[in-house]
C-alpha cells in the first residue's frame, strides 16, 4: 500500500495545471554529478562494464567497446572523456588555488580531496556554480577539443536557462543550443550518460 501525500488535500492542487515543477538549482546538481561521476571525480565511477556492452549491444562508439584479452579478462579502452592524473591535478590545482568572494559559494578547497583527486559532499549551490562558472574555465586546455566543447556548451546553456530572466525571443535559440549539446554528449559519452 503506497501513502498518499498531503498534497492532494490542498484546495488548489485540482485545479493546477502543473502538479510539481522542476528546480533548477537540484537538476544541476543531477547534472554536475553525473558529469563528474563520468570523469571518475565524484561518486561511483559511471564508465562501466555494463555501460560498454550497452555501445556494444547499440553498435555504437566502436573504439569503447571491452575487449576480451588472452587471459579472459575484459579491458576497457581509457576514453576521450576521461582525465589524466596529470589534468585531474592541474584541474584541482586550480580549483584549491582558486579565491572567490565571501557569499559567492561555499568555500570550494573544502569540497576537494586533493589526495583522491576527488569532489567531496557537493551542495546544490556548490554544483550550481561549478556548473555556470568554474567548471568551464577549469577544462580549458586539459581535454580533446570535441569533449570540451560540449561540456562548455552545456555549462553555458545551465548558465543562461538559470538566469532571473530570460528574453522569451531567445527561447528557440536555447531551444537549438540544447538539442545541439545532447547531439555532442551523445557523440562522446556512453548512454548510461543519460
Amino acid at each position: 500500500m503506497w501513502k498518499k501525500s498531503i498534497l492532494w488535500e490542498l484546495p488548489y492542487w485540482e485545479v493546477m495545471e502543473v502538479h510539481n515543477a522542476m528546480d533548477v538549482m537540484h537538476l544541476t546538481k543531477n547534472l554536475c554529478v553525473n558529469l563528474l561521476g563520468f570523469f571518475s571525480m565524484y561518486g561511483q565511477p559511471k564508465d562501466t562494464m555494463k555501460a560498454r556492452r550497452d555501445l556494444k549491444e547499440m553498435k555504437q562508439q566502436e573504439d569503447l567497446h571491452p575487449e576480451k584479452r588472452e587471459n579472459g579478462k575484459h579491458y576497457l579502452r581509457p576514453p576521450s572523456y576521461t582525465l589524466s592524473k596529470e589534468e585531474k591535478q592541474t584541474m584541482f590545482d586550480f580549483l584549491n588555488s582558486m579565491k572567490v568572494p565571501s557569499g559567492y559559494s561555499s568555500n570550494i578547497q573544502g569540497r576537494i580531496n586533493m589526495k583522491g583527486k576527488k569532489f567531496t559532499n557537493l551542495k546544490p549551490h556548490d554544483c550550481h556554480i561549478l556548473m555556470t562558472q568554474l567548471l568551464p574555465v577549469a577544462l580549458r586546455g586539459i581535454q580533446p577539443e570535441i569533449v570540451r566543447l560540449a561540456i562548455i556548451n552545456l555549462c553555458v546553456f545551465v548558465n543562461k536557462i538559470s538566469q532571473k530572466t530570460i528574453d522569451p525571443n531567445k527561447l528557440i535559440k536555447l531551444q537549438d543550443d540544447v538539442v545541439q549539446c545532447l547531439v555532442s554528449f551523445e557523440m562522446v559519452f556512453p548512454p548510461s550518460f543519460f
